[in-house]
């Protein structure tokens, strides 16, 4: 009897880690599908070794909050070795500020190849952004502002 216990204690256990990978998977999944985004180009005038993009259909709306992936394109290789990173954003659009969601980091700057680092922490803190700022010109169009 103790046996049989101990087996189905590993099976579930299997199965359990198993689950966490399908959940991983389909994670990552979803975090590369704005790879084949059309991705819109941000004029800002802040910054001239960077372009900004962000993708307009991968906005998802939620009362006043907007989630939406920005596309961070350099002219040089950065430290790390990433030269453009895909971000994604969640907006409030009532008090205008924004959080991060998830950092993917990509060797050639239009994020075309394999992700070389990624961190997907949901940030607690919310932080302000200008108008003249790339946040602030995507604010402009997702936000109706």
């Amino acid at each position: 009897m103790l046996i049989c216990c101990h087996v189905i204690q590993r099976s579930i256990k299997i199965k359990s880690i198993m689950m966490k990978k399908i959940l991983f998977s389909t994670m990552l999944l979803f975090a590369l599908i704005p790879a084949r985004a059309e991705w819109v180009r941000v004029d800002t005038v802040a910054k001239q070794r960077v372009v900004h993009y962000f993708d307009p259909d991968s906005t998802q709306k939620n009362g006043y909050f907007i989630k939406t992936w920005v596309l961070s394109s350099y002219d040089q290789k950065q430290a790390g070795g990433y030269q453009s990173v895909k971000s994604l954003y969640e907006l409030d659009c009532q008090e205008g500020k924004a959080r991060s969601y998830t950092l993917l980091l990509y060797p050639d700057a239009k994020a075309a190849s394999s992700v070389i680092g990624a961190q997907h922490d949901p940030s607690e803190d919310w932080f302000g952004y200008s108008a003249n700022s790339p946040l602030g010109h995507i604010a402009k169009i997702v936000c109706g502002k």
